[in-house]
């Protein structure tokens, strides 16, 4: 037995004894392409690890990487190298998408606390110990939600920028900055695997765990840096409008799940949100096509509301044609009694 799991056993036995105690906490990263950004995630995770020791909590990250094509797996192992906790990389052979990854993650675990990042998302010092300080003040019946700060580079994220109008989210929750007990994680039976593509598990998980009687907690002192490049290229267009036509896939199983208006609201599916974007795109005058030289006329002017409005309202709207798409050929599997 290493000192690691003799720690741990004596700790999740005092957790549980205490009922609001966290003696020691996994990282659960999900990765896939992300050679370029992975390494200052994980070396901001490790200087965060400072700040667990007068709290006596043991750490270690764990990479679920998802059939990446690129060097992301060698930069994690380059790393686990010479990191001062364990730092582990399980592979996975083909994608499974980022709530599949995260529960091969979860699974292979050994922390009481799950501490969700993203592989773009750079952390501050106290990042760890503010999620572990408030379940400990909060006890045991909680999950915690940092704040996410939105930065188009490394660079910016390392100035560590204070947050803007345009960082607030009301999200149940966001596994790019998270934390969750095991045990209630296993509970709920983690990440639902009916998404099969990327959008609303965490959003679903939270639900769920609320369903279980937990209380999300605000964490703002738990602070990350999603890093965003600017949208400049037709190539970078595409990319984040194909990860919105994911989302429409998963929102139809979102609302599958959870029938009713408040579902509908989550997913955008009514007529107003239908308005607004196409208000958003100044009546379908800003399109796909054209959309770049929009932004890049706001952009020169310092306009930046126009520049977030025209881009979200083309972004979404391929998110909103996804969705619609998938409802009408799940209909039809319907009305032909195909499964």
């Amino acid at each position: 037995m290493t000192q690691w799991d003799s720690m741990n056993d004596r700790r999740v036995h005092e957790s549980k004894t205490s009922g609001t105690g966290v003696g020691s906490l996994t990282v659960v990263m999900p990765a896939r392409n992300r050679a370029r950004l992975i390494g200052s995630c994980l070396k901001s995770l490790l200087n965060a690890t400072m700040a667990l020791k007068p709290l006596a909590v043991t750490a270690e990250i764990v990479v679920a990487d998802d059939a990446s094509t690129d060097e992301t797996a060698q930069v994690v192992e380059r790393i686990a190298e010479s990191a001062t906790i364990p730092v582990r990389c399980i592979h996975l052979p083909s994608r499974q998408g980022p709530g599949r990854a995260r529960n091969a993650a979860i699974e292979a675990a050994r922390g009481e606390l799950i501490v969700f990042v993203d592989s773009d998302v750079v952390v501050e010092e106290n990042f760890l110990a503010a999620h572990v300080a408030a379940h400990q003040a909060e006890g045991p019946n909680i999950f915690t939600v940092g704040r996410l700060i939105s930065v188009p580079t490394l660079e910016v994220a390392l100035s560590r920028p204070q947050p803007t109008v345009w960082d607030f989210s009301s999200a149940t929750l966001d596994t790019a900055n998270a934390a969750v007990r095991k045990v209630h994680l296993e509970a709920v039976g983690a990440f639902d695997k009916g998404f099969e593509v990327m959008g609303w598990q965490d959003i679903d998980l939270g639900r769920r765990l609320k369903q279980l009687g937990l209380t999300r907690v605000a964490t703002d002192t738990a602070v990350g840096y999603h890093i965003q490049p600017p949208i400049e290229t037709r190539q970078q267009l595409i990319a984040r409008m194909n990860k919105e036509r994911e989302r429409g896939v998963s929102a139809v199983y979102f609302m599958k799940k959870y029938p009713g208006l408040s579902a509908r609201l989550a997913a955008q599916d009514t007529a107003f949100h239908k308005g607004f974007n196409w208000i958003c795109r100044l009546g379908g005058l800003i399109r796909e096509e054209n959309v770049l030289a929009w932004v890049a006329w706001a952009r020169r002017r310092g306009y930046r509301a126009f520049e977030k409005m025209w881009l979200a309202g083309v972004i979404n709207q391929a998110y909103l044609e996804s969705l619609a798409a998938t409802r009408r050929a799940s209909r039809q599997k319907r009305e032909t009694g195909h499964p």
